[in-house]
């Protein structure tokens, strides 16, 4: 991360307003996940470029370090790479999602990305089979088209994830998947964890994905031994995955309750501001938000990844741990 990207964390952090947030910036997508809906919806919505200038203004005056820029597919938005550079210039740490690799073999967005100051691309990998891969998202030669993005990517200073959903296919083979995304080049993996909304703007569900309470442990506590090997530069950290199996357990013993709503926050193509892309609550809209109105109580109602994750990491002195454990892991994988 660019040394200002650090000293704008460490402000924040010391002021007491750390924030991530992320920014869906249309609905439209490629793939046709069996376990995501935004690919059916009506009509397809691209964010007003203005618009989206100043949304991302205000997320960091509001305190924001880190923003995922999202979807649907984001790389089909034709001002993603100004909305990079805008982030950028606000000294906030960018990641830009991507379910459809043969966008990044296109218009040269790869090193427009980086001249923009992109810091990663994550690249959604649910197996290591290329069969199934194209069947999980509905895209021919998926497999191939990742590859040759990992290697385009790799000769930038930009840096690459596999995004690695747990499902019915991979929950007991997460080291075959691990093994494949390191094969082809990924510098880090980050495990979500199976998840059903019925949100009206982000539905999540399908077969894919109804996996029994004691899959989903079964393949968290494989994900956090492989964590522990240090062999495959895996961001999440164990004491965030470990809480999400005492909340499967029992969800009255968690550690780290999410923080959506205050520390971590959805915008999606209305700019409308919610707690998580699966809760309905309506904030306020970012265009009008006070930082004030960032005010919502600890949640436990579910395991959604990324909001669990980063929760675990912005509160105060009991997340230090985390950040030591997210450190060490950076270290060894390197």
């Amino acid at each position: 991360m660019a040394q200002d990207k650090v000293l704008n964390l460490f402000k924040n952090y010391f002021q007491g307003r750390l924030k991530a947030a992320e920014f869906a910036i249309t609905n439209a997508c490629i793939a046709k996940c069996s376990f995501c809906g935004i690919w059916k919806q009506q009509p397809k919505v691209f964010v007003d470029r203005e618009k989206a200038l100043e949304a991302i203004d205000r997320l960091a005056d509001h305190g924001n370090i880190h923003i995922t820029i999202t979807g649907g597919e984001p790389l089909l938005h034709p001002n993603v790479v100004e909305f990079v550079q805008r982030a950028t210039d606000r000294k906030m740490h960018s990641v830009v999602l991507d379910a459809a690799p043969q966008l990044l073999l296109r218009n040269d967005i790869v090193k427009r990305l980086e001249g923009a100051g992109n810091d990663m691309i994550s690249i959604s990998f649910d197996s290591g089979d290329p069969v199934t891969m194209a069947e999980s998202r509905q895209i021919e030669n998926i497999m191939d088209d990742i590859a040759k993005s990992v290697e385009l990517i790799g000769k930038t200073k930009v840096k690459t994830m596999a995004s690695v959903l747990i499902w019915n296919d991979n929950y007991d083979k997460l080291e075959d998947v691990c093994i494949q995304a390191k094969k082809i080049g990924f510098d880090f993996v980050s495990f979500n964890y199976p998840t059903f909304s019925k949100s009206q703007i982000y539905p999540l569900g399908g077969e894919g994905i109804s996996l029994s309470r004691d899959k989903v442990i079964h393949g968290l506590e494989s994900a956090i031994k492989l964590r522990n090997t240090g062999k495959y530069g895996i961001i999440n950290t164990p004491a965030s995955m470990k809480d999400i199996i005492r909340f499967l357990k029992d969800p009255s013993k968690v550690r780290y309750k999410c923080l959506g709503g205050t520390r971590v926050f959805f915008v999606d193509w209305f700019f409308d501001v919610r707690p998580c892309m699966q809760i309905p609550t309506v904030m306020g809209n970012i265009l009008t938000m006070e930082e004030k109105d960032f005010r919502m109580p600890p949640c436990n109602d579910c395991n959604m990844s990324w909001y669990r994750d980063f929760s675990t990491m912005l509160q105060g002195l009991k997340s230090v741990p985390v950040w030591a454990q997210s450190y060490e892991g950076y270290k060894t994988y390197k």
